[in-house]
């Protein structure tokens, strides 16, 4: 689905206070929701080093970074509730020279079967392993990873049951293969750029928990845009390249520290008038104006040049300048640069309500209250009605959004599109190929910030009201200069989003997925994006009560075409179509197996795994059996056919079919379904925020 739907002014964040150091949570309790490690451990941990989470060392980042992207690879997308954790990983403890990870029992065989190296296959080359009085050590050249508590008796035998011996998982005895020099070199060239990324990411992956909590999946992947490779991270369905500790919004002191890029700390001064000098001409300072550096960024942050802002604006470039040379934010040249926190304006982050506040924030707001009060009066409409305080918070506000676009602009990267304008109106484009398959990138941004990035001429019969066109973000920026740079982020996410993005009339995938030969309810649970359970389907049922009328049973179509319109070409006909369309699951099109089949049947689940949604089993037997009568019934008739369904099922064999836990509140609610469709508002209402 589109990320946007609504185009919302981009306006400064309303910050929720600033907390970048985290002094509303223990240290130790912070550092445990990245690592998952005791309380105990955490707090041993953090007695020897300086930062919550050290900085691995530079040959330690690049074998870390190589062991996590074959688990990424061998992994794919997968659910931590099956697996022990992110990856099979338990927790983790995080040394500047060493990693020792504690892995589910049950994923040993797995993290076998993604490390060994086999020629031409995946895994990771020259990666020998020795017994451990605390468990079995994986080295590489500068790296050591320990995984603790797997004995050398446990690591052999599993070996032995993957078939490892021939592959290099070695005793550290053993030479090593005759190309493993020349494999290892092309390992450590695929991740050459984002090595950092992929080692901070893996010493906080629990992190990632809560980001599995609409899904269910931890999905993370790599891919390449305009020769750059970047790590995106799709756990909740909707790919975003930003990384974990922005997109959560999580406290300045969990953020890696690192290298700052090779060319030198970025200049922001230079950076904000050479962005408004090549995208906007006509708006750069002349030559003879006074601090021009501060007014390109006034007019990217869509503030006007008045005396008072300007002088704001030269403070926020002197704090931009020492946060760009500070090793402790180097993450913030990282995934796109800081263009992609400023895209989260105004709704906040991808996976929270708070914004990302910058690096430097504190800083930058650290002015007498006198002169946050002068900024904040020059932004109120009723400054002589608006208090003090509120005058300061207001003035802080915009020092921020300040900070935020010379940041963004500090932080673009340099192999960036090429920008054509039209000459009628203004408007800068750039359009592209998409990489390995049919379609057009194309990027606008209008001389009044509003940027558009879509995939054009995709071809598909599914895409035929929508232009054959797939619009991945439109929104509009403080200025044009600002809007180029949110959208030459965003087209990084639009570039791969196609396997995830779904149409919107009947929300079925653009690219669906591929499908097992025999699915079953638990297996198509285990891969769907978005599962419909009970609770929520006892949701609606009480609002179809009044307005469903006569419906029609599954074996006369679930979307049948309407003889009066021609447009749309088929409307909802049956309960399980009308509660689908509701809740926006995928439906399937006249004329497919599964628009004449029920909702349990191999048919349908065939359609559910291809668009990776499904229907709980509790949901699934009541509609299977609301859809089974023939022809026209009322809604009162299906509803009576799924009560009886559900009372005479045995319930504990339905939570077998489930690969989730059942609370026992959702079999309360089952148990308690009403006969009476009068009686269903009520009902629900009586159980709501039980399951």
């Amino acid at each position: 689905m589109t990320r946007t739907y609504t185009l919302t002014s981009n306006t400064p964040r309303q910050q929720q206070g600033f907390r970048p150091t985290g002094t509303a949570i223990s240290p130790v309790a912070l550092r445990q929701t990245a690592t998952g490690e005791s309380e105990e451990t955490a707090r041993a941990e953090l007695t020897e080093f300086e930062h919550l989470i050290p900085t691995a060392r530079p040959e330690q980042v690049r074998g870390e970074a190589r062991i996590f992207h074959a688990l990424i690879a061998a992994y794919g997308r997968h659910r931590p509730t099956l697996t022990g954790g992110p990856f099979g990983i338990r927790s983790l403890t995080p040394r500047p020279d060493e990693l020792v990870v504690r892995i589910a029992p049950s994923q040993l065989d797995r993290w076998i079967d993604a490390l060994a190296y086999r020629e031409g296959g995946t895994g990771v080359a020259g990666l020998p392993w020795a017994g451990h009085r605390q468990g079995t050590l994986l080295t590489l050249p500068g790296t050591k990873v320990l995984l603790a508590d797997i004995s050398e008796t446990d690591w052999r035998a599993a070996l032995g049951r993957r078939s490892a011996d021939q592959s290099s998982l070695m005793p550290h005895w053993i030479p090593q293969f005759r190309r493993e020099p020349e494999y290892t070199a092309a390992q450590e060239a695929e991740v050459e750029g984002i090595a950092g990324h992929l080692s901070a990411t893996l010493r906080r992956v629990r992190l990632l928990d809560p980001l599995t909590r609409i899904s269910g999946h931890v999905h993370l992947f790599t891919t390449r845009h305009r020769g750059e490779v970047h790590l995106i991270e799709a756990c909740e369905a909707t790919p975003t390249v930003l990384p974990v500790w922005t997109s959560r919004s999580v406290p300045s002191a969990l953020w890696p520290t690192g290298p700052i890029p090779a060319p030198g700390p970025a200049d922001p001064y230079t950076a904000v008038l050479d962005l408004l000098t090549e995208l906007e001409p006509a708006r750069a300072p002349s030559g003879t104006d006074d601090h021009p550096a501060a007014r390109a960024l006034c007019h990217i942050a869509g503030l006007r040049t008045d005396p008072v802002v300007v002088q704001a604006a030269e403070h926020v470039l002197d704090v931009a300048t020492r946060v760009l040379a500070d090793p402790a934010h180097s993450s913030v040249y990282a995934a796109g640069g800081w263009a992609g926190s400023c895209r989260t304006y105004p709704e906040g982050t991808v996976h929270g309500s708070d914004p990302c506040l910058p690096p430097g924030a504190e800083t930058v707001a650290d002015l007498p209250d006198e002169a946050l009060q002068r900024i904040g009066r020059h932004f109120c409409s009723r400054p002589s009605d608006t208090s003090r305080t509120d005058l300061a918070s207001a003035g802080k506000q915009e020092l921020v959004h300040l900070l935020d676009w010379a940041l963004a602009a500090a932080t673009r990267p340099t192999n960036r599109p090429a920008w054509t304008r039209d000459r009628t109106d203004g408007t800068l484009q750039h359009t592209q190929p998409l990489p390995g398959r049919e379609g057009v990138l194309t990027l606008t941004a209008t001389t009044t910030g509003v940027y558009r990035v879509s995939l054009d001429a995709l071809g598909s019969s599914d895409l035929a009201d929508e232009d054959d066109s797939v619009e991945w973000e439109r929104e509009a920026a403080p200025s044009q200069s600002a809007a180029v740079l949110l959208a030459e982020h965003a087209a990084i996410e639009a570039a791969v989003c196609l396997p995830f993005q779904r149409e919107h009339r009947k929300q079925r995938l653009v690219l669906p997925a591929v499908v097992p030969a025999e699915p079953t309810i638990r297996s198509v649970i285990a891969e769907a994006d978005y599962v419909l359970g009970f609770f929520t389907l006892a949701s609606v049922l009480g609002r179809l009560h009044d307005r469903a009328g006569s419906i029609q049973g599954a074996a006369d179509g679930h979307w049948r075409a309407d003889p009066h319109s021609d447009t749309p070409p088929d409307r909802p006909a049956t309960l399980t179509a009308l509660i689908s369309d509701w809740c926006a699951l995928p439906s399937p099109h006249h004329g497919e197996a599964a628009n004449t089949a029920s909702v349990d049947s191999p048919a349908y689940l065939r359609h559910l795994a291809a668009h990776r949604a499904a229907f709980d089993p509790f949901a699934t037997r009541y509609l299977a059996a609301a859809d089974s009568l023939p022809g026209a019934h009322t809604f009162e008739e299906r509803h009576l056919a799924g009560f009886a369904a559900l009372r005479t099922t045995d319930l504990s064999a339905l939570t077998r079919t489930e690969v989730r836990p059942v609370r026992e509140g959702l079999l309360r609610l089952v148990r308690s379904l009403p006969q009476n469709p009068a009686h269903l508002t009520a009902w629900y209402e009586q159980h709501l925020g039980q399951p």
